[in-house]
């Protein structure tokens, strides 16, 4: 928390989540409370470096050819953007970094560099006023279509998405500041200016409360209510922000103080240094109430709990590999550093790791030194485990960390199971894994998935699985996630079962929905009673 802390007032919070891997999309327990303020890194990066860079080209090439390198630069974002970008897998790399998010910015200097109508005067015609207001009609419904149908594992945005979605933003607003212009008059409805004014505010304060207000976690209760207290919430903290700190500095009560302490002298310099103290102290004492607190609140990190049933998970019967029993779920700890957790041995189940932007290596199995304590550094791998026939569990299941979580239910619960789970693991992990159990002959005749906790995967991914599988059978267990990629991947999983004849579907979502006290303070991973009832009910569908 206190690197997240100073990271924020350094202004390079997204940096400091790639540097730790941190994904934006698969968090396991609380979010951190910080997290939004990435995009505020950005823009200050962008404060910081733009003007004098620019200014130096204005000055040297013109205005023109700094216009037309503004473009190119912008064009370069999102061009490296589309380059990192991986399909279905964790895009946070590309989603935090400056580089790959600085065109929207840069596209609004363009903007700002080739238009002001206001200068003008010569009015405009009737038709270009028609033309203006079409023009920003559509460029509200492209923002608007935006927003309902596009997610953040959708490879479209990546791949030009978001430089289209900038440019019918800078269209909105070049309509909006020409005189001749109607649509400006619907936008200036109150309540939305109201909101806009406050808006800064409202992105500072709504992602902390949402934090906190977890519906049938932080709160019992769920749907309209949930939205109406975080809404409250938010529109107060973000009013009272805005009229006692906002609007006091923009009115420059710093500057009149200085400018009064400077010239005061005698009793009037003592309580004008008193109220500076009392200020600056009284922040000071929020920050820190603020920061033991969230402290507070994430201590108990689900990846915590995570690793503990990894180290709880009984042996995994496998009495003929070359390590017998010494087998077990692999896990990822904080950074992207791997563990994996056991008594003693090298284990036999392969890790599989993506890097968001670099080639996935998640075919490449490894074996990993057990027995000492996690110590957040990869052991050094070492040989790979030569395959032997007799070493086939009854049923191998790979999953993410939810399987992680339950795998000491799931291997009271099946007998003979071979589990190979791990944190923040996506779909082509997934496959990666599947293919190299299958390349050394260690699956049987059922494999058990469990994905899409940590995000999408295209139905062209869930064929390739089937591929793997040949004419095994196939369980494939849906995601009680509560996150926006839910619904999708669910739908995908149940048509994936009706493509394939030998694929048999797990409905945990059906299930669990039904009982949120099986649920840890995510939402997501499972208590003792939630994880015993997820291995009965993959047990009940071999």
């Amino acid at each position: 928390m206190g690197g997240d802390v100073l990271a924020a007032l350094a202004y390079v919070s997204n940096w400091w989540d790639i540097y730790l891997n941190e994904s934006y999309f698969a968090q396991a327990g609380r979010p951190p409370m910080l997290r939004h303020l990435w995009s505020l890194a950005v823009e200050e990066q962008f404060y910081l470096l733009f003007p004098p860079i620019f200014a130096l080209v204005l000055l040297k090439f013109g205005k023109g050819k700094a216009r037309l390198g503004i473009i190119i630069l912008a064009l370069a974002s999102t061009v490296e953007m589309a380059l990192l970008f991986e399909p279905y897998t964790d895009p946070s790399r590309v989603y935090y970094g400056t580089d790959t998010r600085i065109a929207g910015l840069l596209v609004g200097a363009v903007l700002a560099l080739s238009w002001a109508p206001w200068r003008s005067r010569i009015p405009a015609a009737r038709s270009a006023a028609r033309v203006l207001d079409t023009a920003g009609v559509l460029g509200l419904v492209v923002i608007g279509w935006f927003l309902i149908r596009v997610n953040e594992f959708d490879p479209f945005i990546y791949r030009g998405g978001f430089l289209a979605l900038d440019i019918a933003c800078i269209v909105v607003i070049a309509v909006l500041v020409h005189p001749a212009a109607k649509l400006s008059k619907f936008l200036a409805w109150p309540p939305l200016v109201w909101i806009g004014l406050r808006s800064y505010a409202i992105y500072l304060w709504h992602w902390p409360i949402f934090v906190v207000t977890r519906p049938e976690l932080d709160l019992p209760f769920t749907g309209f209510p949930v939205f109406v207290i975080r809404m409250v919430l938010t529109f107060g903290a973000a009013e009272l922000s805005y009229r006692f700190v906002e609007v006091p500095i923009r009115n420059g009560v710093l500057n009149h103080w200085w400018r009064d302490l400077k010239g005061s002298s005698g009793p009037q310099r003592t309580r004008l240094l008193r109220r500076g103290m009392t200020i600056g102290t009284t922040f000071l004492l929020l920050l820190v109430m603020i920061t033991v607190g969230l402290r507070a609140a994430s201590s108990s990190s689900q990846r915590d709990e995570l690793e503990l049933a990894a180290l709880a998970a009984p042996a995994l019967n496998d009495p003929g590999s070359p390590v017998a029993g010494a087998a077990r779920p692999s896990t990822q700890a904080g950074g992207g550093s791997e563990t994996a957790a056991a008594s003693a041995g090298p284990s036999t189940i392969p890790t599989a790791t993506t890097i968001p932007g670099a080639p996935t290596t998640a075919s490449t199995p490894t074996t990993t030194a057990l027995g000492s304590s996690p110590t957040g550094v990869a052991p050094p791998p070492v040989t790979e485990p030569v395959a032997d026939p007799a070493a086939l569990a009854n049923v191998v299941a790979v999953g993410d960390s939810v399987l992680l979580g339950a795998s000491p239910a799931v291997s009271a619960a099946i007998p003979g199971v071979r589990i190979d789970a791990k944190v923040g693991r996506q779909f082509n992990d997934v496959l990666g894994v599947v293919g190299w159990y299958e390349r050394e002959g260690l699956i049987p005749s059922t494999l058990v998935v469990h994905a899409g906790t940590n995000g999408t995967f295209s139905d062209e991914d869930m064929d390739q699985l089937f591929n793997i599988a040949g004419d095994r059978k196939v369980v494939l267990v849906n995601a009680k996630v509560g996150r926006p990629w839910q619904e999708l991947v669910n739908q995908r999983i149940s048509a994936a079962a009706d493509r394939h004849p030998n694929a048999v579907l797990v409905d945990w979502f059906g299930l669990a929905s039904q009982h949120p006290e099986w649920f840890a303070n995510d939402g997501t991973h499972l208590r003792p009673d939630g994880a015993a009832a997820f291995a009965e009910l993959i047990r009940s569908n071999l």
